[in-house]
């Protein structure tokens, strides 16, 4: 698609193009150009959604119209979301330290007291969970709380990276013992409700538990206000909703990965630095520190095509930051 509508220096940008829905403030700050290849690699990338907001103003929404879909599953994006609440219960003094043994906090887990794994080895992947497919994997069970809690680490602790759900399913555990409620009630307090997300809920198992690794409904404007949460240091409306501190360690390398943090995706190797929440399908929060710059994306018409797609890639990551236009 070539994008060929006329801007105006309006505030506010109308743009209503044959395949794209454009929403944009401060056209100036856009590169056209770019921003042709970016929705025309949107397109091809079955994006149904993007959204660019800088310096907490929105500058593009484009939306593919072939695809109206009010909500869509967050996948994987919503284990960045659980980090922000058990930063937040840190901040409040639920748990005093990520250092501490997660038994402290939940006692009735044999394997995690017997193994003395800790709350920041959850957060960073390093507990000895490997991701588990198919049948073996999380996913595949009814009652998934049961299943976790009853699951051998299939490696030593605080020896390496390995990505799994399970990891983050028991944080979702904790965080029901720490404050006495379900996850989604948890999530409500410490983080949808002060945030404004009344379109986000956490999806279920078969045996009615919440899921804190995956599966929430959200719509990309809710998910933008925790681009926004991450990109003000954790300050909302004047107030500091999640401590600064919590906010630069989720997002600094840990000692096992030097591309992940607190259940955040870290690029220190791109000209722009950037660190993302991602979930399958693309469902992407992307966020340029450098830039001011959040990138939102979401998929949900098109799942004909998922695991590692140019979505993913660097390609990507230059149409976005080129998007903008800089002093330079």
């Amino acid at each position: 698609m070539m994008f060929r509508c006329q801007t105006s220096m309006l505030i506010v940008v109308l743009i209503l193009c044959k395949s794209s829905l454009l929403f944009a403030q401060n056209p100036t700050a856009i590169n056209q150009q770019v921003l042709e290849s970016l929705i025309a690699f949107s397109e091809e990338t079955y994006t149904d959604e993007f959204m660019l907001i800088q310096k907490n103003e929105t500058l593009i929404h484009w939306k593919n119209p072939s695809c109206d879909a009010p909500q869509f599953n967050t996948a994987s994006m919503v284990k960045s979301w659980t980090g922000l609440v058990i930063g937040s219960l840190v901040d409040k003094g639920f748990i005093e330290s990520v250092d501490d043994t997660v038994c402290t906090y939940l006692p009735n887990w044999e394997i995690g007291c017997r193994e003395d794994i800790t709350i920041k080895q959850l957060l960073t992947m390093s507990a000895g969970y490997n991701r588990r497919p198919g049948a073996s994997g999380i996913l595949a069970q009814q009652d998934m709380n049961e299943y976790v809690l009853n699951t051998e680490p299939d490696t030593l602790q605080d020896v390496r990276f390995s990505y799994s759900n399970e990891s983050v399913q028991l944080l979702g555990l904790l965080i029901e013992e720490i404050t006495g409620m379900n996850a989604n009630e948890a999530f409500i307090q410490h983080l949808f409700e002060p945030l404004g997300m009344d379109s986000t809920q956490l999806g279920k198992d078969e045996a009615g538990n919440y899921m804190v690794f995956g599966g929430a409904k959200t719509t990309l404007q809710d998910a933008s206000k925790v681009g926004l949460l991450m990109a003000n240091k954790g300050m909302v409306d004047g107030k500091q909703m999640i401590s600064r501190e919590w906010i630069e360690q989720s997002t600094s390398t840990s000692d096992k990965a030097g591309y992940y943090g607190y259940l955040w995706w870290l690029d220190n190797n791109s000209e722009n630095k950037n660190f993302a929440a991602m979930g399958d399908f693309g469902q992407l929060t992307i966020l340029f520190p450098d830039l001011d710059l959040v990138y939102l994306r979401q998929q949900t018409c098109n799942k004909e095509v998922s695991g590692n797609m140019p979505w993913m890639g660097p390609e990507l990551l230059n149409l976005i930051s080129a998007t903008i236009q800089t002093d330079e």
